[in-house]
């Protein structure tokens, strides 16, 4: 049996760089002899404070309190340890079913939205729907998806760009006045009950219509949203929202992308 190991050998033994080696060494956690041609010789030791080692750093431990712990080590100090590894272990499942349900909720959104009826207009009741926006004079369309990632930056404990969160824009009134349709005010996320928010898009009666492709044929979609509001006995009562339900980030197909525009209305009458 040899009672010391070379660097290279106590390195493929764990699957580990020599230099991984060199630098527990250089933080205190290993502490190898020196033979007489100054080689590094590992014993017994060496190998079941490694495997100590790789246990706590799996728990990301910094090699400051990893180099406590094994001065320290005793059966109270190890206890104390698998306190807190149980709580690390305990937060890690909660955010694993966290992703669990994002990943659900996004698979429900795709298959929704793969199915649906592009081209025709629709009304619906809207509830009041917080979300936080970012907003500009005007932002160009294909500056939005810059602006919705400093959107997630800002919001990145509880916003994600890919999820099941829905995104959108909403379109600049004053430029869709001057017939310029690709303009926008503000991108979006709305954001779950009980979530931080920045404002409420209000409730009511919405117009809706859904298009596939891409986003060099709004003012065709528009054309088409607004005709059926009128045909309707009804006038737009905000500015039009673009609604991203299967975008970029799920397909590298344009044609599978799909849009919902929506524009709260009332009643022609009311004006």
């Amino acid at each position: 049996m040899k009672e010391y190991y070379q660097i290279h050998e106590l390195a493929k033994l764990f699957d580990l760089c020599p230099d991984t080696l060199r630098y527990y060494e250089e933080k205190g956690l290993l502490h190898p002899d020196r033979g007489e041609n100054r080689y590094r010789k590992y014993g017994i030791q060496d190998i079941c404070t490694l495997n100590i080692i790789r246990s706590l750093r799996e728990l990301d431990l910094p090699t400051g309190e990893i180099r406590g712990y094994l001065e320290r080590r005793s059966v109270g100090e190890t206890l104390e340890l698998l306190d807190r590894e149980e709580d690390l272990l305990r937060r890690r499942m909660a955010e694993l079913e966290e992703a669990c349900r994002e990943a659900e909720e996004r698979r429900e959104r795709l298959e929704r939205y793969r199915a649906v009826e592009a081209g025709q207009v629709a009304f619906l009741e809207e509830a009041e729907r917080p979300y936080v926006f970012l907003e500009k004079d005007f932002i160009l369309e294909k500056e939005v998806d810059f602006q919705l990632k400093r959107l997630e930056q800002r919001h990145q404990d509880y916003i994600q760009v890919i999820g099941s969160q829905c995104m959108g824009a909403q379109v600049d009134e004053e430029s869709l006045k001057k017939g310029i349709y690709n303009h926008f005010s503000r991108v979006f996320f709305l954001t779950r009950p009980g979530l931080p928010y920045d404002d409420l898009l209000p409730g009511g009666e919405y117009a809706r219509l859904y298009y596939r492709g891409e986003y060099d044929r709004m003012e065709e979609h528009m054309a088409t949203l607004l005709a059926g509001i009128q045909a309707a006995g009804r006038v737009p009562a905000g500015a039009p929202l673009e609604l991203y339900r299967i975008d970029a980030h799920d397909t590298n197909h344009p044609e599978e992308y799909v849009t919902e525009l929506q524009v709260r209305v009332k009643s022609a009458r009311e004006d």
